[in-house]
């Protein structure tokens, strides 16, 4: 039996949106189209980030402050935190899908085994993945991909 490919059970027509659609577009897109993450994209259709339903969530959400802790006279900021507090902060403020977006996405290539893409979005706790040969994106596959593609499997196998 042939393994099974990220290729053959992607989404290869992507929902794509441009750097300055208004973050209240792109949320009803997502909500009308059942969209867990949509790439954001320039003129060229260069990949530029991802906006996910996670970083729209954060337009809602309190803003986590940097953590300092007191030792010695001195404040001390936790590792992570101050990286944390920005990114939380554009997102929270942003109006545009360029000002939400993620730019450090989870990409597997066409030919990653399914078992593959099945434990990089275990091991990376995300629900979905773009598929990219270089710079080029093929497709996205979402967890809800993998059951849709393993139920059919499992009906005609």
């Amino acid at each position: 039996m042939a393994e099974v490919r990220a290729s053959d059970a992607m989404t290869r027509e992507v929902v794509t949106v441009r750097p300055n659609t208004p973050v209240k577009e792109l949320a009803s897109l997502m909500a009308e189209r059942r969209l867990r993450a949509v790439p954001v994209v320039d003129e060229g259709g260069r990949l530029l980030g991802v906006v996910s339903e996670e970083g729209l969530v954060h337009q809602d959400a309190r803003v986590h402050f940097p953590t300092f802790f007191h030792l010695l006279e001195s404040y001390i900021m936790l590792p992570g935190s101050l990286k944390r507090f920005e990114k939380e902060l554009r997102q929270a403020a942003g109006a545009t899908a360029e000002e939400v977006m993620d730019t450090d996405f989870p990409v597997v290539a066409p030919d990653s085994d399914l078992s593959q893409v099945a434990t990089c979005m275990v091991e990376r706790d995300c629900d979905y993945l773009l598929v990219m040969r270089g710079g080029e994106l093929l497709g996205i596959i979402t967890r809800a991909d993998l059951v849709r593609f393993l139920a059919d499997k499992g009906e005609s196998g």
